[in-house]
C-alpha cells in the first residue's frame, strides 16, 4: 500500500515544512516501520538535514520519537473532527496526545529573534532532542498559519496514512479515493446487502 502511495503526483503532499511532519507520521505504515531502529531514526532525520552526520541515536530516543509520532498521528485526526476513543482496533491510540503533552515537557522550544522572522527553535543542545523538538516548532507555525488543520489521518482503519487536505471546502476524509475510498464504499455496500450485519 505504501508504494501505491508514493507514485501519487506532488501537488498531493503537504506544503514545506509541514510536509516533514506527513512524512515523519508515514514513516509507520501497514507493512511496517521506517524508523525501527535506532539507526534507521539517525539516518531518517539526516536526510532530512535535521541532524548531523554521524549522530548517534540510542534506543530510548528512538522510544521517544516513535512516541511523538504517534502523538501527532492522533493530532491529526482530530483534524478530521474524528473522536480517538478506545479501544482502537486500527493502532490510534487515544491516549497518545496526552503521552506527546507530557513529551513536550522534555523538548522546550524558545523564540530565536536573531532570524527574520523570529521562529521558534530547540532549546536542548543535543541533535536528537533538537531534532524532535524541530518538528513541533513546525506543526506550532502550521498551526499559526492555518495549514495545521489540513493535515488529516486517513479515516480507513487499515490505513490511517497521514495527508494533506488540499480540498477547496476541506473535508477530504481519505488519503486516497482510489484504494481506501473505495475499500469503505464497498464495505458499505457490503454492509447495506447483508442487512447491517
Amino acid at each position: 500500500m505504501e508504494n501505491e502511495r508514493a507514485t501519487e503526483p506532488e501537488t498531493g503532499m503537504a506544503p514545506k515544512p509541514l510536509r516533514v511532519i506527513e512524512e515523519f507520521i508515514n514513516t509507520r505504515h501497514q507493512d511496517g516501520d521506517e524508523l525501527a531502529t535506532p539507526d534507521q531514526l539517525a539516518t531518517w532525520l539526516h536526510a532530512r538535514g535535521l541532524v548531523p552526520a554521524g549522530t548517534e541515536v540510542t534506543a530510548e530516543q528512538r522510544d521517544r520519537a516513535g512516541r511523538v509520532r504517534e502523538g501527532l498521528r492522533a493530532l491529526i485526526a482530530a483534524n478530521n473532527e474524528e473522536p480517538v476513543s478506545s479501544p482502537r482496533p486500527d493502532g490510534l491510540d487515544p491516549a497518545a496526545r496526552a503521552e506527546l503533552a507530557e513529551l513536550t515537557r522534555d523538548l522546550p522550544l524558545m523564540l530565536d529573534v536573531t532570524v527574520s522572522p523570529p521562529r521558534l527553535v530547540a532549546r536542548d543542545p543535543g541533535p536528537v532532542e533538537a531534532a524532535l523538538a524541530g518538528l513541533l516548532a513546525v506543526v506550532a507555525e502550521a498551526a499559526a498559519d492555518g495549514t495545521w488543520t489540513r493535515l488529516k489521518a486517513c479515516r480507513e482503519p487499515s490505513c490511517r496514512w497521514a495527508y494533506y487536505d488540499h480540498s477547496r471546502n476541506r473535508r477530504r476524509t481519505w488519503c486516497s479515493m482510489e484504494l481506501c475510498g473505495n475499500r469503505a464504499k464497498a464495505r458499505a455496500s457490503h454492509h447495506r446487502r447483508s442487512g447491517g450485519r
